[in-house]
């Protein structure tokens, strides 16, 4: 099993840049970021101050030699999916062979809204997203691409240079029937949020969907993520419990190794990474104790 790191870009550059390169110094398996542009509540005078995905990527690119990187995950509809085929390429250059090209369809109205962009209801979205997947392989794959879709019109499309890696991994986010066989169809890595305890359905539909695709579900590297809060007080503990409770996302929380016990249980349902998401853990010089305390719980996993 592998562990992961995942820093929140609403925060400063200089504590991004810190987590990255704290990761890419010793235990960690890949830094992780997130693709928005504002917050669903963002408004004039309150705003959580996104930093740009694949700006980011590319800077962390520069600045660490050993970590893998990833997005969780660029949305389709933010970028032509030749424009994603291309920085993937460039990324995947800068990094020499790093970089793992995290797709998902879209979600969030308040992006689309303010910016003008199409989202649609949830089968157009998985339709545009299903044409940008074979658009993506294509450029990334094949000498010239054409394509003539619905949503995408390519004709002998060049993406030169390729990748360093062959094939680049996609990760897909998404646990819907479509997604899934998409995944099966497309995709290396699949990413979903879990409780522990709760990955294992998903993840036989999953298998049942590579069966149908006539492909073995062993080839695809699962990954989750729940909110983690690292206790070490009974303060502590109840702070993140009532925390907890207003949560949308799973959340797991405790001393460190009773988070390595809940990545041991997602371990037996199939689980090769869990990534910790540091919007949940603690600020200033506590932070990376944190990630340390989590490190040598989680050894004996890895």
């Amino acid at each position: 099993m592998r562990f992961s790191v995942w820093p929140s870009t609403t925060q400063p550059w200089d504590d991004v840049l810190e987590l990255a390169q704290f990761a890419d110094d010793g235990f960690w398996h890949s830094v992780y970021v997130a693709d928005h542009f504002m917050s669903p509540g963002d408004k004039p005078g309150q705003t959580s101050d996104w930093l740009e995905a694949t700006a980011v990527m590319a800077a962390l690119a520069t600045v660490t030699s050993q970590v893998r990187l990833a997005n969780l995950v660029l949305s389709m509809t933010f970028r032509h999916p030749a424009v994603l085929a291309n920085l993937a390429a460039t990324i995947d250059r800068i990094s020499n062979g790093r970089f793992t090209l995290g797709l998902g369809a879209g979600w969030q109205e308040t992006e689309h809204q303010q910016y003008g962009l199409e989202l649609g209801a949830p089968k157009e979205r998985v339709d545009r997203f299903a044409e940008g997947l074979t658009v993506i392989s294509g450029l990334l794959t094949n000498e010239t691409t054409t394509f003539d879709g619905q949503y995408y019109q390519l004709t002998d499309a060049l993406c030169e240079p390729k990748p360093v890696q062959s094939p680049l991994p996609l990760l897909v986010g998404g646990t819907g029937p479509r997604m899934l066989r998409l995944i099966a169809r497309h995709a290396q890595e699949w990413n979903q949020w879990s409780a522990p305890g709760e990955f294992g359905e998903r993840s036989a539909a999953l298998d049942a969907a590579c069966e149908k695709e006539g492909r073995d579900p062993a080839t695809v590297w699962r990954s989750t993520q729940a909110v983690v809060m690292v206790t070490d007080s009974a303060e502590a503990e109840a702070k993140a419990k009532s925390a907890a409770e207003s949560m949308p996302q799973p959340v797991v929380y405790g001393p460190a190794e009773r988070i390595a016990e809940a990545a041991a249980t997602w371990r037996e349902e199939g689980v090769d990474e869990v990534i910790v998401p540091d919007f949940g853990m603690p600020r200033g010089p506590e932070r990376l104790d944190a990630y340390r305390a989590l490190a040598e719980a989680f050894t004996p996993l890895a």
